[in-house]
């Protein structure tokens, strides 16, 4: 199915730049969410989901935008029925793209996940919808060189039962090729995956009796062995949110802690730090750093690297609860701040999806403004600007 380049019956745009720079917001009454982004031939596309009306819920969908920001189309995912959300995007090598997400089918009330494939012109290749047993939904997606993909996300198989890991191979049609569960003693989800030769590599949290979680990992085979799992954590609360290979063997995952932090102490508490670990095949740590202040939380999201080897960090920060801003940061390829930039759109922002560019970079999450939370894509040059 192609793309049908229709109009959007609300449109709202706000602080275009000149050039291809852009801070774009779109959406209408309701509420619109923006959870990843990739580049596609002359633009991009983002996976969002729509709430359509007090009936029909939530519609997972695409919504297309020239290299400017500019001449939206907006469609659903074709295939899906009920109530659907995408929750990943990753780029595949045709200069495609894949979404991964759950939907939850007329009359049911537990999710199914799915995946879609799209060619490089917006094209759905294919939809797969596997049948698994219990709720299950998709949080991260990664595409292979056949063509195919592997998403990971969470299983539930009845309620007060938790989380465990959910991991499913598609083939270069969609079929699904196998599903390995990781189910361990607490509640764990996977958020982010990468695949390096025959290694794949997750990240997600694993939560703990007393209340806090702990940054999960694990590697498995193309085959879908597991071959082990751990997880880092201090005296609070650490998550893994996104990951990527940084060298042969080696694996950065991105995410949030707030233990070892400086104490904030007008508010007596630890403020949320963005959580960078480096690791090997083994899982042994090849380096950790914890990088913010006392001033606001800071959360990453979304993880990527730029042409130079530099890291890509996308999140939300905020100094008062109930408010938050869009952040991003580059960092070196060892974790020192080159720059941070942050925007404020609404009352509140987060951004989801991050993808480094040739010439700089592109972003996706959501703002909350005065009517409701609308999609928001960033686009900026090398230097952030």
């Amino acid at each position: 199915m192609r793309i049908a380049f229709t109009s959007l019956l609300v449109l709202a745009c706000c602080a275009r730049l000149h050039g291809q720079g852009f801070v774009n917001t779109f959406g209408g009454p309701r509420a619109e969410f923006a959870s990843g982004v990739a580049p596609l031939n002359n633009g991009f596309i983002a996976g969002t989901t729509r709430s359509i009306s007090e009936g029909s819920g939530h519609q997972a969908g695409f919504l297309v935008v020239d290299g400017s920001g500019n001449f939206p189309a907006w469609e659903p995912i074709p295939g899906l029925i009920g109530r659907s959300f995408v929750q990943a995007v990753a780029s595949s090598a045709d200069g495609g793209c894949l979404m991964a997400g759950s939907m939850i089918a007329p009359g049911s009330s537990t999710h199914d996940g799915f995946v879609a494939r799209f060619s490089p012109a917006g094209a759905v290749l294919w939809l797969a919808q596997p049948q698994i047993p219990g709720d299950e939904q998709y949080f991260a997606v990664h595409a292979l060189p056949d063509g195919g993909c592997i998403a990971a996300g969470v299983r539930c198989l009845g309620q007060g039962l938790g989380h465990d890991v959910l991991i499913t191979r598609f083939g270069p049609s969609g079929s699904q090729t196998w599903s390995t569960p990781i189910d361990e003693f607490s509640d764990i989800e996977a958020h982010g995956i990468v695949v390096q030769g025959n290694d794949v590599m997750l990240t997600g949290r694993q939560q703990n009796f007393g209340g806090t979680s702990d940054a999960w990992i694990a590697r498995l085979d193309l085959d879908g062995n597991v071959a082990w799992t751990s997880s880092w954590g201090g005296v609070r609360s650490e998550t893994g949110r996104a990951i990527m290979a940084i060298g042969p063997g080696a694996f950065l995952l991105a995410g949030t802690t707030n233990s070892d932090v400086p104490l904030d102490i007008t508010e007596n508490r630890r403020k949320d730090h963005v959580y960078l670990v480096a690791f090997n095949l083994n899982g042994d740590s090849l380096w950790t750093r914890a990088i913010g202040d006392t001033l606001f939380d800071r959360r990453s999201f979304a993880l990527d690297a730029a042409p130079n080897g530099d890291l890509l960090i996308a999140g939300e920060r905020s100094a008062t609860t109930g408010a938050s801003d869009a952040f991003a940061y580059r960092l070196s390829p060892s974790g020192a701040i080159i720059w941070e930039r942050s925007w404020d759109t609404g009352d509140e922002e987060r951004l989801l999806g991050i993808r480094a560019l040739s010439n700089g970079l592109i972003m996706a999450g959501w703002s909350l403004g005065a009517a409701s939370h609308q999609v928001l894509l960033i686009r900026r040059d090398p230097n952030g600007n």
